[in-house]
């Protein structure tokens, strides 16, 4: 049985050739046992808010896009921030985007919880980097 750095990722993004692919990456890859995907922000912050005293259904990560409509990842990140001290276990964010937008990068950076910012598509050297990032 493989030992996995990351037992949860949590994908959100609407768009599904971009989740589709990176999902497979990060299984191919062996470094989380499960990804689960949102294909609205909404739904993941419900799930998280829903779970929020139970650390073994919260994700050590996420990957969030920027660009989704309804709730796009700013306000994701907003009301994240708000409950993310009430959270039982240490959830970090890393943007995954296909936006290459300097001020997009510097704005993400305000956020306490936004680890990284990674440009689509996932690359192995992104991968690796959050599972040493986030096992660290």
């Amino acid at each position: 049985m493989a030992q996995y750095p990351l037992k949860k990722i949590f994908l959100i993004d609407d768009d599904p050739i971009h989740q589709q692919i990176a999902v497979l990456m990060l299984q191919k890859a062996e470094v989380v046992k499960e990804v689960i995907s949102f294909h609205e922000a909404q739904a993941a912050l419900d799930y998280i808010r829903a779970h929020e005293t139970e650390p073994e259904a919260l994700p050590e990560v996420i990957l969030l896009d920027l660009n989704m409509p309804v709730m796009d990842g700013w306000a994701f990140l907003d009301a994240f921030e708000q409950i993310r001290d009430g959270l039982l276990a240490s959830v970090r964010i890393f943007i995954y985007t296909s936006s290459i937008n300097y001020h997009d990068r510097l704005r993400a950076h305000q956020y306490p919880s936004v680890t990284g910012y990674l440009v689509k598509p996932l690359s192995r050297e992104d991968i690796q980097r959050i599972a040493d990032i986030s096992h660290s």
